[in-house]
């Protein structure tokens, strides 16, 4: 029985079994008819239907009445409790599970979450720290921050490498730099873009202002490959430019650089902070995080994560990637003395045999995804791949001394190959 991985975020909680995105189901509940829908169908209906929208639940996890009240629900954790089910029924009803948490659950909120699942149709068989999970899957310097994006809020994680172990010392959250306050300015510069473009507003009507929500992820998406994207909503296109997309966002921005420390160490992002507009061109040379790394630290992991239902232990720490370590000087060979009268050409070194390098590159849901294999690995913009990287327009792949490859934007291709 294959053991399934529930990664926690409540911009989308992500189901994986082995290797394999199972479901991706946002932090929503929608109310109809005294009855609940969760994920992505009730995230649809957000702009449509906002009095009978809660996204709140996983943020204020706990047993205080709900204010105002929402359906047959006492709390937010019936709600969760209700998402729980909802993930098992559309996940392929997973008996095992390993829960992937955010550092910024309290040790109450985290009681209170196993004892939810007790009440689910599954068995939770793991609890891990998913920042410490994820940063496990790069080579870590002796600390690290790792950063994350949730509805309502940033989470910052500080990381230390000890004894081969990435372990977790403290987490912290920054307020006001959640998902929804950063789409709400972007979708307000996109509104404005329009107007001025075409003198349409897509924020009057709420199915066009729920359809520009919707695709805000693949916008910012191709707005990070291109810096420029056509958008077309209800028959009407507008040019974004990512300088007016970076300017809506300048105050979320900073909010997020200013609660980093001064002398800020290795810095990990996950995917979708990493899509926010001009944050990335503030902050030194951040490493991009592959949106499985939690799940495939953890699955590789599995041994040691692994508890009896009955005796769940909260792991913080796990064994970190090695890093590359140079080749060894070798000793210099002692020179032979010419023989009289005649010149020695001296013969080439013999060149050390590389093992060759085995990776994979798949195209698929509209992006180029890289896989590290065995041998010697490659370069991707020159630095060693040794994870799994979403591969974007102008990334160049080189193997050693050989050709290297640029990725090249598939809607652009003529045909031709290089």
């Amino acid at each position: 029985m294959k053991t399934a991985v529930l990664d926690i975020n409540d911009c989308e909680l992500r189901l994986w079994q082995g290797g394999e995105l199972i479901l991706a189901s946002p932090g929503f509940a929608l109310l109809q008819d005294a009855q609940y829908q969760f994920g992505q169908s009730a995230r649809a209906e957000a702009r449509l239907h906002p009095r009978n929208i809660n996204h709140r639940f996983w943020w204020q996890l706990n047993t205080e009445p709900l204010q105002p009240s929402f359906g047959p629900g006492r709390h937010s954790a019936d709600l969760v409790h209700g998402h729980l089910q909802s993930i098992f029924e559309q996940g392929q009803r997973p008996q095992q599970i390993i829960l992937a948490v955010p550092g910024n659950l309290s040790s109450e909120q985290l009681s209170l979450l196993l004892g939810i699942v007790g009440e689910c149709p599954f068995d939770i068989v793991g609890l891990v720290d998913r920042a410490v999970g994820a940063a496990s899957t790069i080579p870590l310097e002796s600390q690290g921050l790792h950063l994350e994006l949730q509805l309502h809020q940033a989470v910052l994680t500080h990381l230390e490498l000890a004894d081969g172990h990435i372990q977790r010392t403290a987490a912290t959250t920054i307020p006001g730099g959640g998902w929804l306050a950063i789409q709400d300015a972007i979708g307000n510069a996109i509104a404005d873009a329009f107007i001025r473009q075409t003198r349409f507003d897509p924020r009057r009507k709420a199915d066009t202002e729920q359809t520009l929500y919707d695709q805000l992820p693949k916008i910012l998406e191709q707005l990070d490959q291109r810096n420029e994207y056509d958008l077309e909503l209800a028959g009407h296109r507008a040019r974004l430019e990512y300088s007016q997309m970076a300017e809506a966002c300048h105050n979320h921005c900073q909010r997020i650089v200013q609660s980093l420390p001064q002398a800020s160490p290795q810095l990990l992002l996950d995917s979708r902070l990493a899509l926010l507009p001009g944050l990335k061109q503030q902050l030194n040379a951040p490493q991009i995080l592959a949106d499985n790394a939690a799940a495939l630290a953890i699955s590789k992991a599995e041994a040691a994560v692994l508890c009896e239902p009955s005796d769940i232990r909260f792991i913080t720490r796990l064994p970190a990637t090695a890093q590359a370590s140079p080749a060894p000087a070798r000793e210099p060979e002692p020179k032979p003395q010419p023989e009289p009268e005649q010149e020695r050409v001296p013969e080439p070194e013999p060149e050390q045999e590389l093992e060759p390098s085995r990776f994979s590159l798949e195209y698929r849901d509209g992006d180029y995804h890289f896989t590290p294999g065995t041998g010697s690995a490659p370069h991707i913009n020159g630095v060693a791949a040794s994870a799994p990287v979403k591969l974007k327009v102008g990334d160049v792949v080189q193997v050693g001394d050989g050709p290297s490859l640029m990725i090249a934007d598939p809607e652009q291709d003529d045909g031709s190959q290089a």
